[in-house]
């Protein structure tokens, strides 16, 4: 048992956002010339284009324009249609800014030969604007004299579309010994609509590569990815295995409706390194909710023909109930990355680790991550922020509230509130004659509340502590 003696304040702020402007540009689909544009380096072509005749060619350079009516504060989404030129087995690189500050990366390959839509055009790139107008620059990072083609630019108000959702009652359950519920086409045996049927499909039969909603049940968060479906892939269960590298690096979320508000769920996945592009190890990561929790990493001796590795991370439902989950790739030079098959849901698991991991600091009860005085153990347990130096008002009149965590309490964190009048000895608030004593308490294992404490009338000088006790 470890415990821990400290105090904590927490503070919440929530904010409504609504909008009342719609973003405005020029020329974006650069039918007309390099009108509203400012050209670097860069050219207007003609050819290939996602529509009308003409695109952008970034070369070696950047194109920069200022968009205009948006609401300051509020989530923007900028969307556009890229091409990448590079040789065969290379990738080519951009970056988009806004106002100067870099909001994502664009590492894109050649669509191979007999590929229909080429043109990746399903990915939102989100941000958030300082003021009503600001400047998107697009901006190459090759050498060359040929980098991403560049099509029908815009910015639209509102954030990138969400994950398609499912109720956790829908899952199927696993009657294994690894157990838990596998997410909606969590092995990614459903059918694809063809390249022929569908826009955000470019890849040859048998090879699907996919962006936006071509992948059921989930979106594809970032590139494209590819449903690897030839039989050397070895997958654990069925016939196919999701690579997370389609043309470059790609990513894939869905949203689990109905859980318990806060509790504690595994996710867990198989994953394995694609057995070609070179020898260095592949990456990717885990998000919950909006939250890096896992980083993943698979090298040249954990390939597919090795066996698929178990990966579990535990994660914690939002207040409302529900979890989005994503995988993304973190390889951004080759054409394949880390594959995954199986990917399940279950109940249960470590709650500090979910909580350290959902707010990203160590998972070490002694920590302090803030550098506020408070350690870790006592911040889960008293529902606070472990990465913000805040200082709770808990004295309210002559009360002492103690807003406590249904979670920390059903992992068995403890927490017992000392009182003293001379700081030379310590007691059990609620001993007699202590001058203190407990009111009410809100609070029990899985459920969130507060313990509210009576200072007796006269007491003219009280201290007081916490006393935390972690399993």
């Amino acid at each position: 048992m470890l415990r821990f003696s400290s105090i904590l304040a927490v503070f919440v702020l929530a904010s409504v956002w609504c909008f009342a402007a719609v973003p405005a540009g020029s020329n974006l689909g650069f039918e007309n010339g390099n009108t509203g544009w400012t050209f670097q380096l860069a050219g207007i072509e003609s050819g290939p284009c996602y529509e009308g005749t003409h695109y952008a060619d970034l070369r070696n350079g950047y194109i920069e324009q200022t968009f205009t009516g948006l609401t300051p504060g509020a989530t923007h989404t900028l969307r556009l249609a890229c091409l990448s030129q590079a040789p065969n087995g290379e990738l080519h690189h951009a970056e988009i800014l806004i106002d100067g500050v870099v909001i994502a990366g664009l590492h894109l390959g050649r669509a191979s030969s007999g590929e229909v839509n080429e043109y990746l055009s399903a990915n939102a790139f989100e941000f958030i604007p300082a003021k009503a107008s600001v400047t998107l620059r697009i901006r190459s990072l090759q050498s060359g004299s040929a980098g991403l083609m560049i099509d029908a630019v815009r910015i639209d108000a509102g954030p990138a579309p969400a994950p398609p959702a499912a109720a956790w009652s829908s899952l199927t359950t696993v009657a294994d010994s690894r157990g838990g519920r596998r997410l909606v086409n969590g092995s990614f045996e459903s059918a694809i609509v063809s390249p022929a049927s569908s826009p955000d499909n470019c890849g040859p039969a048998g090879n699907d590569h996919l962006s936006g909603l071509a992948l059921p049940g989930w979106r594809v968060t970032r590139g494209n990815v590819d449903v690897i479906q030839y039989d050397n892939a070895l997958a654990p269960d069925g016939a196919n295995a999701l690579d997370t590298n389609g043309h470059g690096p790609g990513g894939i979320a869905q949203t689990i409706t109905g859980l318990s508000p806060g509790a504690v769920y595994t996710f867990s996945l198989l994953h394995a390194r694609h057995i070609y592009w070179g020898t260095a190890p592949m990456t990717g990561e885990v998000w919950a909710n909006g939250r890096k929790v896992a980083s993943l990493v698979r090298t040249i001796n954990q390939g597919w023909d090795d066996g698929y590795g178990l990966a579990e991370v535990p994660v914690l439902a939002s207040a409302s109930g529900s979890l989005t989950l994503e995988i993304r790739s973190t390889i951004n030079d080759q054409g394949g990355s880390i594959l995954y098959d199986d990917l399940r849901l279950k109940e249960g698991g470590n709650a500090f680790l979910a909580w350290s991991l959902h707010h990203g600091v160590t998972a070490d009860p002694q920590a302090d991550d803030d550098r506020d005085g408070v350690v870790n153990a006592v911040e889960f347990l008293l529902r606070g922020d472990p990465r913000s130096r805040t200082v709770l008002p808990l004295i309210q009149g002559n009360q002492i509230q103690v807003p406590l965590s249904g979670l920390a309490r059903a992992a068995g964190f403890t927490d017992v509130l000392k009182t003293s009048r001379t700081l030379g000895t310590w007691v059990n608030a609620g001993t007699p004659g202590c001058g203190v004593s407990l009111i009410s308490d809100s609070s029990a294992p899985g459920a969130d509340g507060v313990r509210v404490y009576q200072i007796a009338p006269g007491e003219r000088r009280m201290f007081w502590r916490h006393e935390v006790t972690a399993p």
